[in-house]
Parts: structure tokens; sequence; C-alpha cells
């Protein structure tokens, strides 16, 4: 149960960071550089750059299939 929450934890913390929401309100300037960083990373895994990959990535989905794609 509590690996639900760490998972939902994670997948809105993506969405607040992909939006740049602060406390403060929404910052475009950290947004576009999250979005940099993490498409960056999809990039060197030779995946299409979008905001799906984008969250695959951050929520360890990519590297577990290539991982597993490695151990066949």
């Amino acid at each position: 149960m509590e690996d639900d929450r760490d998972f939902d934890d994670k997948a809105l913390q993506f969405d607040r960071l992909w939006d740049g929401m602060t406390p403060k309100g929404e910052n475009r300037t950290k947004a576009l550089k999250f979005r940099q960083y993490i498409l960056e990373h999809v990039r060197q895994m030779r995946r299409p750059l979008n905001r799906e990959n984008a969250r695959r990535y951050w929520m360890g989905e990519l590297q577990k299939e290539i991982a597993d794609r490695e151990n066949l």
C-alpha cells in the first residue's frame, strides 16, 4: 500500500516539476529547465522526446525496460 502512495507521490512530483508549479505559483523557467534535463536523458535512451517518455524515465520505467531487454 505504501508503494502505491510513493508511486503516486512521484507521479505528482513529476507533474508539478513539468508544469513548473512551486509554492509561490507557476515558474516557467523552472519548468523549462526540468523538461530540458529530463528530455536529454530520454534522448540518450533513443526514445521520442515527449511528455509520456519523460514521465516513464522519471518513474524508472524506461530504465527497467532497457535492463529487462538486456537480460534476455
